[in-house]
């Protein structure tokens, strides 16, 4: 009886190690992104986006609060996210915004267009922006990203961006390397034919030497090949 007892405490044991060691490995394999994508979370945000959902019948009137992320809020996010295939994550992210914009009237893009890109500090993943297959050529669909990117940056003249581009295999490092720094660079030349001053952004690439996810996948590859913006002094 006490060898079983000593066996099942072993196991016990050796569950609750992986369950611990699990987060910790991933980590240092580089396969958690740490940093966090621009949200939304202030009243004045928030009571846009349920302006322009409700407009867009995701919600009825009165059943909600006002500049708040209540559950009848987050529902509608998520069927709209849902509808519209962005990731469904409930939470007012800078796709998800920019979707809203587009499908908002008039003022109520104009109003948004202030929103400041960086919110937290935190690097903002520019999950819209697409390229050609081993091309630096930005696919139309990018324009709706990009624009929004313009318009904030032009509401907030003060701040500086940098804009790394990311790659990752088929191909070699040296390749991977060069498209990485020329799809940066096409980023940047796109913000400044909008109207953006090149001096307040700069464009670097790093190739295959920053993975957010796994690179043994098709998902994970996808996820590493992007566009980030980061906000720099």
């Amino acid at each position: 009886m006490s060898r079983i007892l000593n066996v099942s405490k072993i196991f016990m044991a050796l569950l609750v190690s992986v369950v611990l060691a699990g987060p910790i490995l991933a980590a240092g394999l580089g396969y958690l992104d740490a940093r966090s994508e621009a949200m939304y979370t202030s009243p004045k945000a928030i009571m846009e986006a349920q302006a322009i959902l409700q407009q867009n019948h995701y919600l009825a009137p009165g059943s909600y609060r006002k500049g708040e992320l209540d559950r009848t809020t987050v529902g509608a996010i998520t069927e709209f996210q849902r509808v519209h295939t962005v990731r469904k994550t409930g939470v007012l992210n800078f796709d998800t915004m920019t979707l809203l914009w587009s499908h908002g009237n008039g003022q109520q893009v104009a109003v948004a267009s202030a929103a400041p890109l960086f919110p937290d500090r935190n690097a903002l993943i520019l999950r819209g922006v697409k390229f050609d297959i081993d091309k630096a050529t930005l696919r139309p669909e990018s324009r709706t990203t990009l624009d929004r990117v313009t318009a904030s940056l032009k509401s907030w003249p003060k701040v500086n961006v940098e804009i790394q581009g990311h790659t990752s295999e088929p191909g070699t490092e040296a390749h991977n390397q060069n498209l990485s720094q020329r799809r940066a660079e096409a980023v940047r030349a796109y913000l400044v034919s909008e109207g953006i001053d090149g001096s307040r952004l700069v464009a670097n690439g790093y190739g295959e030497t920053r993975f957010i996810a796994t690179n043994a996948t098709v998902e994970g590859k996808q996820k590493n090949r992007r566009v980030e913006l980061h906000e720099i002094d």
